[in-house]
């Protein structure tokens, strides 16, 4: 039986927002394809019992490392997100794993930590680091926050090769930022891999599509979802109010921040309503009839898209907001990169509903074919450690 330790930038579960959804997929991936898994996860606070105690049947031992973030995490010379997390580095576990999997260059001072040495080390790569920050910056609204977004992403220009130097795998949750980095680094081309979120297709959906609700799902404390929400709000929300029955629907995680700003956008409009820290999401998609994500900025896969594809929902979204899916206009999903064309698009949704049903089954199919997490790591696992126990 492989060992293998998970050590993550953030505890995995409840799976409410796109990471978690990810993350909390491949440990259960892990214990079907007969591993024993640990987890190591960084937290801000720790997670409820019920929480602890879901995560504690599926694995094995689990640590959960406390996030520090006084200045001294500012001031490094590594990135904020991986010197908040350096006890990493003096976390107490035996060196006894057959291979390591790092959620995100975040987690990168596990390195440091004796358990490391002799394990096959293996990188998730949810973004790409360097232009995920610069987005940030150039949708920052408060100069301190740009400066610590593009501090970030300089520092992250030295530090994510650096780390990706040291694996073994890379699994890019991106085809595009899978091929940007082979272009930049020929020599990862053998060690880099497409590992796309998983979907079971057990777990499809038929056509949902019933009455005119859009709708927006995703953490609400990201500052790439918030802005879609207030782009969506300011350019297109206003021009489907004509629509018999439309209504915007926003849900996602707040992990119990305040989201004071983003509450009042919502509320100040007519047709529009959010709700926070849903428990699931099944009924809020069930309730839907068109998911929409209009990202003007952002780096990475967006899982939210898959999730809405595989809960039975046809999506129409911007061209960013698709980028390293796989997914094309008008065959899988519908892209509109303007106010008027994102606007028309939901409107097409709405009226032609033979077309929406062709996109949930053409982008389920691609999903069936593409998204099958656990045959890529069975295959990219077996060639690392080899067959059999």
């Amino acid at each position: 039986m492989k060992r293998i330790l998970v050590v993550a930038n953030d505890f995995p579960y409840p799976p409410t927002h796109g990471a978690a959804v990810d993350m909390w997929n491949r440990i259960l991936i892990l214990r079907e394809m007969g591993c024993q898994v640990d987890l190591a996860a960084t937290v801000k606070a720790t997670p409820d019992k019920a929480s602890i105690d879901t995560v504690q049947g599926h694995v094995g031992r689990l640590w959960l490392v406390p996030r520090r973030n006084g200045p001294g995490s500012f001031l490094s010379a590594r990135p904020f997100q991986v010197q908040s997390r350096r006890d990493l580095s003096s976390t107490k576990i035996e060196p006894q794993y057959d291979a390591i999997l790092l959620e995100a260059e975040y987690v990168a001072a596990f390195l440091d930590n004796p358990a490391s040495r002799g394990a096959k080390l293996i990188l998730r790569v949810h973004n790409e680091q360097v232009g995920y920050f610069q987005d940030l910056a150039d949708g920052a609204d408060d100069w301190r926050k740009r400066i610590y977004f593009l501090s970030e992403s300089l520092k992250f220009r030295r530090f994510a090769p650096s780390v990706m130097r040291k694996c073994n795998l890379l699994w890019f949750i991106s085809d595009s930022e899978r091929e940007d980095h082979i272009r930049r680094a020929p020599a990862d081309a053998g060690k880099s891999a497409f590992l796309p979120t998983h979907v079971s297709p057990e777990d499809l959906r038929p056509f949902r599509g019933s009455g005119n609700t859009a709708l927006f799902v995703g953490s609400l404390t990201i500052s790439h979802n918030t802005d879609s929400v207030d782009w969506y709000i300011k350019n297109i929300h206003h021009r489907m109010l004509d629509v018999p029955g439309y209504s915007f629907q926003v849900a996602g995680r707040t992990a119990g921040r305040p989201i004071p700003a983003l509450r009042a956008l919502i509320q100040s409009v007519k047709g529009a309503a959010m709700e926070e820290d849903p428990e699931t999401l099944d009924a809020v998609y069930a309730h839907a009839a068109v998911f929409v994500n209009p990202v003007i900025c952002g780096a990475g896969i967006k899982i939210k898209v898959v999730q809405a594809i595989q809960a039975g929902l046809p999506v129409v979204s911007t061209s960013m907001g698709i980028e390293g899916t796989g997914f094309r206009d008008n065959i899988h999903v519908l892209v509109g990169d303007t106010p008027a064309a994102f606007a028309s698009c939901i409107r097409r949704v709405f009226t032609e509903r033979g077309l929406a049903e062709s996109l949930v089954a053409n982008a389920q199919a691609l999903v069936r074919e593409r998204y099958d997490m656990k045959a890529n790591m069975e295959r990219a696992l077996s060639e690392l450690l080899g067959e059999g126990d």
